[in-house]
């Protein structure tokens, strides 16, 4: 009679599964670390890239700015004179040309067009959050505003714009007007074109008291955009010293 013999499987000791856990656990959390680090990367190259793409934007702005103030620097003063002239001198007491000149500042209009591409993305995708330095993000979330505030304030004097066109077409063809719309031309051409005679559409003076009264506050609304693109320009100034000294940008 055969005698069969069980096979006996030798119990592993504690400290073997101790270690394979201890292997498992540190293999998945090099890869959880390694991982983490890659991701972190990710996060600062694009922090990086929107630091530098911003303040390409922002050097653009800022030229735009500048010009706009100093398109605003030479509008104003023409608004105000077109009204000192209505309220002191008769309407046929000075060329017609002069008239054109002076009113057709009225209804010079700011056009803000600004290269905000990278801070319109930051805002609109939620990329503000790949900055980690606070004081970059709220110069950003700054300089967002007072440009928002601008283009608001624009918007608002739309109805008053066209306001203000329907009442200087009661006076002026705007057909003579063509050759001063360039703010480039020559003084002399200026001087030139000042001393013309050119058809009125209307002579009446109540109706340059009615455009004069628009300008009124076209030189209102104008000497307060000057205020906000002022602020705009600083604004954006310090965000690029900023970004500049943040992320060592040349």
């Amino acid at each position: 009679m055969e005698v069969h013999h069980h096979a006996h499987t030798a119990r592993k000791k504690w400290t073997h599964y101790f270690w394979e856990f201890l292997m498992l656990f540190l293999a998945v959390f090099c890869g959880f670390l390694a991982e983490y680090q890659l991701e972190h990367k990710i996060e600062r190259d694009r922090e990086k890239q929107y630091s530098l793409t911003l303040y390409e934007d922002l050097k653009a702005d800022t030229s735009i700015l500048n010009a706009l103030i100093s398109e605003s620097d030479f509008v104003i003063p023409k608004v105000d004179s077109f009204r000192l002239l209505v309220h002191t001198k008769a309407i046929g007491d000075i060329p017609s040309g002069t008239w054109y000149y002076y009113g057709r500042f009225g209804t010079r209009n700011l056009i803000l067009s600004l290269q905000n591409v990278t801070l319109q993305q930051l805002i609109s995708s939620g990329g503000l959050r790949y900055f980690k330095k606070q004081n970059v993000v709220y110069n950003i979330a700054a300089y967002d505003k007072v440009i928002r505030d601008i283009k608001n304030t624009l918007d608002l004097q739309l109805w008053t714009y066209n306001e203000v066109i329907k009442a200087r077409n009661q006076i002026f063809d705007s057909w003579f007007m063509d050759e001063i719309m360039d703010f480039s031309i020559t003084s002399s051409k200026v001087d030139s074109f000042k001393q013309k005679s050119f058809p009125l559409l209307s002579n009446k003076r109540e109706d340059f008291l009615n455009y004069a009264n628009y300008c009124q506050m076209r030189s209102f609304n104008k000497k307060g955009e000057r205020e906000s693109l002022v602020q705009a320009l600083k604004s954006a100034e310090k965000l690029m010293a900023l970004l500049k000294k943040e992320y060592h940008l040349k």
